[in-house]
């Protein structure tokens, strides 16, 4: 080895020992770089509650990709509106993601970022396929859940008043579902065979709408293409995943009481 102040070379001086994961970790960040592939701290950070339906999505992915945890974050407290998670997010609401510097609010926004930075695959490999999934998440975000899951589960959760006309509103959402299944269900899942995070949002929505005390409080039961889609999705899941939603199952058996 050259010796620093030295113009011999020094045959007898030990080598360091590499250090082969330093290495590893300097090509994938340059690899990254290059590709213009964004990279996250593996420490994702998701504020919330586990029984609700937004906060779930994120927290499925971050389970089945290990890159985070989450932080109970109580609404009924009002933990949501302490200081502290209004600097966060000051429309005072969940979920909340941190992720080294980047905060982020917003289920869907969340699931595109973790896409990107931990598995981009499940966003999609080609624009064809991302755009794909953006319109299974905006129909969801639009038509879905704002006018017809709202209307179910949130009455039998006990966090909204039931509609005028329940059977119209059931009958409402399996009419739009059964659409939904014809354009986007080719396959098992919405990502074919693989979870994207359209299923994230959507699977995990259904899976709920699932729950026994659903149809006995409200009379809906998801038609039979969804229902076996929410079987799907469930058995795609990690088995991290799938304890985590032990919780929100256990908060609805309370309404069968």
């Amino acid at each position: 080895l050259w010796r620093q102040g030295s113009s011999h070379f020094d045959s007898s001086a030990q080598a360091p020992e590499p250090c082969h994961n330093n290495v590893q970790q300097h090509f994938a960040a340059m690899g990254a770089a290059c590709s213009g592939q964004p990279t996250g701290t593996g420490k994702v950070v998701i504020h919330g509650m586990s029984i609700s339906g937004n906060v779930m999505p994120p927290m499925l992915f971050i389970l089945d990709n290990k890159c985070g945890s989450m932080e109970e974050m109580n609404i009924m407290t009002g933990e949501h509106k302490s200081p502290e998670k209004l600097a966060l997010n000051p429309f005072g609401a969940m979920p909340i993601m941190k992720d080294g510097d980047i905060i982020l609010a917003e289920s869907n926004a969340i699931l595109r970022y973790l896409a990107k930075c931990y598995n981009p695959a499940s966003y999609g490999l080609d624009i064809k396929e991302q755009s794909n999934t953006d319109w299974a998440l905006d129909w969801a975000a639009t038509t879905f859940l704002s006018k017809h899951y709202a209307n179910i589960w949130y009455p039998v959760a006990g966090f909204g008043a039931a509609p005028a006309n329940q059977e119209d509103t059931n009958k409402a959402c399996v009419e739009s579902l059964e659409v939904f299944a014809k354009k986007f269900l080719a396959g098992k899942l919405i990502g074919g065979n693989t979870l994207n995070i359209a299923d994230y949002k959507i699977g995990s929505a259904v899976w709920y709408l699932e729950h026994p005390a659903i149809e006995k409080n409200s009379k809906y039961k998801n038609p039979q293409r969804i229902s076996q889609y929410a079987k799907d999705f469930y058995a795609a899941l990690s088995p991290e995943s799938q304890k985590f939603l032990e919780g929100p199952k256990g908060f609805l058996d309370t309404k069968l009481k």
